[in-house]
């Protein structure tokens, strides 16, 4: 299935995004992890665009899409333009997947006024205690600018690729090791383009996501809803946590999507769990 790239306008510039599949089909809007952007998903989007016509975005700041006028947007701010771009595209009725930051953006959108969530599905969520998180926006995602050595070159090359061997990235010793290997050289080039491409402003969507008060939001959740994660993800540890603080969910343990076959395999997981719900008599 091609995937296909376009842009449409929002009050604060424009959102680029990735979109394949037949229009007359149920629609599910993806909403990428940071650091990168919708290539990230380009599996998936292609393995679900054989049932659905599938929408991905890229987060403001994040790869192609223009960044918001804020210097501390949050995942509200995230959430409320990525509504817009929505209604822009007239899209009244979608499942909403996000996965990491996409997950807290994809969980709020969900209880906007008029939002046009129908199933929520959130994959590899972080429910980090106090210390975590200040450690966190202490040291996960500096602020970055190029510099005449190319220093930043190289710095988001490491960037990238220690986030699958380390947990968090910049703790690169024995305890910190995450039991998985590297993902094809390929999809590690894209997501340092993406990095690249939004050097001075990659950080805000991530910091937005661990400031964010997901136990307060997740409380608010009234859409059917199911929690997946693929076992191998770093954020894996704390998906047994999540179904007690979101009610009418269920959980989906998948195989990934960061090649063909992992997406594939993935897809029919979550279809047959949409089916679940569905014959459970849950709105889906």
């Amino acid at each position: 299935m091609t995937v296909k790239r376009g842009y449409i306008d929002i009050e604060t510039g424009q959102i680029h995004y990735r979109y394949a599949g037949e229009r007359k089909n149920p629609v599910i809007t993806l909403f990428h992890p940071s650091p990168g952007s919708s290539r990230q998903l380009h599996y998936l989007i292609a393995a679900l665009a054989k049932t659905h016509f599938v929408y991905a975005p890229d987060t403001p700041g994040n790869g192609l899409s223009d960044p918001l006028p804020l210097t501390q947007p949050e995942i509200a701010d995230y959430a409320a333009s990525h509504l817009q771009a929505l209604k822009a595209l007239r899209v009244d009725s979608s499942i909403l997947f996000g996965t990491h930051t996409g997950a807290s953006i994809a969980a709020h959108l969900s209880q906007l006024p008029d939002n046009p969530a129908t199933l929520l599905i959130l994959d590899s969520v972080g429910l980090y205690d106090r210390a975590e998180q200040q450690d966190l926006l202490a040291e996960y995602a500096p602020p970055k600018t190029a510099t005449a050595s190319g220093e930043h070159l190289s710095w988001a090359w490491h960037f990238v690729k220690n986030q699958w061997l380390f947990w968090p990235w910049y703790k690169d010793d024995k305890e910190n090791r995450l039991h998985r290997g590297l993902p094809e050289i390929g999809y590690l080039h894209g997501m340092c383009v993406d990095v690249l491409e939004s050097l001075e402003t990659y950080h805000l969507s991530y910091n937005a996501a661990f400031r964010f008060d997901k136990e307060a939001c997740f409380k608010g959740i009234e859409c059917p809803t199911i929690i997946a994660s693929d076992k191998e993800d770093m954020l894996f540890k704390y998906f047994p946590r999540l179904s007690a603080r979101i009610p009418n969910s269920a959980e989906l343990i998948h195989t990934g999507w960061q090649n063909s076959a992992a997406a594939k395999s993935s897809v029919t997981l979550l279809q047959e769990k949409i089916g679940e719900l569905e014959k459970s008599g849950l709105d889906a």
